[in-house]
């Protein structure tokens, strides 16, 4: 076969073919072989085998195409994009093209010469970019995000029909310049998106903006329009951006805020409605606590048994009201951690006091391990930290018929400015089945309903500690053998305190309940009982005592008397605690400044702290009151 030239180059295979008419001989290119797959001598130049490897189809409209070209004598050739089955499998698409040429003088057309084009990258790439668009049409579709451009050099407008679906417009609606912004809405969004447009085209400022438009049928929704200017030389010369419908996003995001306010006001009227309970049952236990601690005070010999079984019981109630109020407000997420100084093996020693005596009726063993290497003076809440510590101490000594209790306190790390502590309460007390040790951590959880005859409890205080634990980022974990007894243990990073240890002075419970000679006290109380409970123990500190049965008669009595500190109750009628306090800190005068004014109180609203310092109270003792504390915070304030 004569040589016939082909180019090839990248993506672009071509080259050409010669016909006799009339003859069934072809001559082919060999890189059109190459192109489908075959070795020259796999296709033999016959011209059947060539049809028999080209679609049908396409066949037939080429030699529809050599038909027409031979009866109309043009000189211009046909072309016909022709698909080859390639020995693999595949489809190959080639654009042949051809011109019949004439030899002698008779005219007569005897051979047909051409070339062919390998269209099939072309055609693939094709493919792909109609497989991209149709992906990014129905993403966009679903997503019902459209394109806009506006060509500030040529004042036209481009809208894509996404966009014109979304301000619900015909198809054939054409956009000019300001078409967009008379959809949206008059007022806020309006001006707010002509100053964006403003700032783009002036001072190349992006802008992406959730707005409210008023559609073509009257329909108003929430969109996003997104804006970006292009300049040339200095000159915004374009600004192009997408255009989102986004009224459903933003109504469920709507519905959802008010389902979170509903949700917040529930759980706010709970909070409230408990800390009202609270209030109303401990006002009567304030009575109860405090006169049998009076009575305990120098009691007969056969009422000394019945007051302690009196002031246990009563005091049992009041841990049940504490730890369901303290749960609710960590699920209100109301509890705040504090971080301040404090020692915390001091805090330790004083659990460990106040616990032993629990321990002692039981004539249990009860352990204090704390590793030497404990820091004195750590940065945390003493408060929250002593409330989980003597929880898992008051379990512990609860389900333990008999032999020990253990509280170990160990350094596992320490560096310049902090140190991680290991903290474990363990137990030879009854223990946990294992198919029970996953949901004791769950409120109102006990291991079984004897458990909870035999020993009582609210099942709270595992949850609170773990609740708590989980605010100071720590775990609270057990270990237990049913019938031998059970250990709960976490880890706690503290950071080191800067501050200088002060020389320790005894401790409360280590004090004689001093008097207060030459000192009056007003007590601010509506409660005939409470202010009988209160004055008897004033009394036996050698305390002056007057009394105002609500806010509006404190204020008068403080206008007119002098007092070396107030007693204010919160809940009163007439006027309450907060407004008397508010009230007497604008009389005129430096000592109704610095009057130390105390909250005595059995109210427990999550954010009763902060509503007391801005009232202007110095502090709070919270009924009903253990005298010692209360005597505690008296010798702080007078001295």
């Amino acid at each position: 076969m004569p040589y016939i030239p082909h180019i090839t180059c990248d993506n672009l295979t071509a080259g050409y073919w010669e016909w006799e008419i009339g003859n069934d001989k072809i001559r082919v290119d060999a890189l059109l072989n190459a192109t489908l797959g075959f070795e020259d001598h796999e296709l033999p130049n016959k011209l059947y085998q060539w049809k028999e490897r080209a679609f049908a189809d396409d066949l037939t409209r080429l030699g529809q195409k050599f038909k027409a070209h031979i009866e109309s004598g043009t000189s211009v050739p046909f072309v016909q994009e022709v698909r080859f089955g390639h020995k693999a499998g595949h489809t190959v698409c080639m654009l042949i093209s051809g011109k019949a040429i004439t030899e002698g003088n008779n005219n007569k057309y005897t051979k047909i010469i051409g070339s062919f084009l390998d269209l099939t990258p072309q055609k693939e790439a094709e493919k792909e970019l109609r497989q991209v668009k149709e992906f990014l049409n129905k993403t966009n579709q679903t997503a019902q995000v459209g394109g806009w451009e506006l060509d500030l050099i040529n004042q036209k407008v481009i809208w894509t029909a996404i966009t014109k679906s979304i301000f619900e417009v015909p198809d054939d609606f054409v956009p000019i310049i300001g078409s967009a912004t008379r959809f949206f809405k008059e007022g806020y969004d309006r001006d707010t998106l002509y100053q964006a447009y403003l700032n783009a085209i002036n001072h190349g400022v992006d802008y992406d903006l959730e707005l409210k438009i008023i559609t073509a049928k009257g329909r108003e929704i929430w969109t996003r329009s997104v804006g970006h200017p292009e300049f040339v030389n200095g000159k915004c010369v374009r600004l192009y951006g997408v255009f989102q419908d986004i009224d459903k996003h933003k109504r469920n995001e709507e519905q959802l805020r008010i389902k979170h306010e509903e949700v917040e006001k529930a759980a706010a009227a709970k909070l409230e409605f408990l800390s009202i309970m609270s209030h109303e049952i401990r006002t009567p236990l304030n009575a109860v606590i405090g006169f049998t601690n009076l009575l305990l005070q120098n009691p007969r010999q056969d009422q000394h048994e019945y007051l302690n079984v009196l002031k246990f019981s009563a005091e049992n109630v009041l841990i049940l009201i504490n730890d369901i109020l303290d749960f609710n407000k960590i699920e209100a997420g109301k509890i705040d951690i504090e971080q301040v100084d404090f020692d915390l093996s001091q805090l330790i020693k004083n659990i460990y006091a106040a616990q032993q005596g629990e321990a002692d009726q039981k004539d249990l063993q009860f352990v204090l391990q704390i590793d030497e290497a404990v820091p004195t003076l750590l940065v945390g809440d003493p408060v929250r930290m002593g409330q989980v510590i003597n929880n898992l101490i008051a379990n512990a000594i609860k389900f333990t018929p008999a032999g020990k209790v253990e509280l170990i306190v160990k350094v596992l790390e320490e560096h310049e400015h902090k140190v991680k502590l290991y903290f474990e309460v363990a137990d030879t007390g009854i223990g946990i089945p294992t198919n029970k040790l996953e949901h004791i951590f769950e409120r109102f959880s006990q291991a079984s309903s004897e458990t909870t005859r035999k020993y009582g409890g609210t099942g709270l205080g595992l949850a609170i500690c773990k609740r708590l634990l989980e605010l100071v980022n720590s775990h609270l974990q057990v270990t237990s053998v049913e019938g031998k007894g059970s250990s709960f243990f976490f880890e706690l990073t503290f950071k080191k305190s800067k501050a200088k240890q002060q020389a320790r002075t005894s401790k409360p419970s280590d004090l004689a309940l001093t008097g207060f000679p030459g000192k009056k006290v007003l007590i601010t109380e509506d409660n005939p009982v409470n202010v009988m409970v209160i004055r008897k123990f004033l009394q036996q500190w050698d305390i002056t005592c007057d009394v105002a049965e609500n806010g509006k008669i404190a204020l008068d009595k403080a206008s007119q008397n002098i007092y070396d500190l107030i007693l204010m109750d919160l809940q009163m009628p007439e006027m309450d605690g907060y407004d008397a306090t508010v009230a007497i800190r604008k009389l005129s005068g430096q000592y109704y400044q610095e009057l130390p004014i105390i909250a005595l109180t059995a109210s427990t609203v999550a954010d009763m702290g902060d509503k007391i310092l801005q009232a202007g109270m110095n502090a709070c003792v919270t009924k009903p009151f253990k005298p010692a504390l209360l005597h505690g915070v008296l010798s702080q304030y007078l001295g």
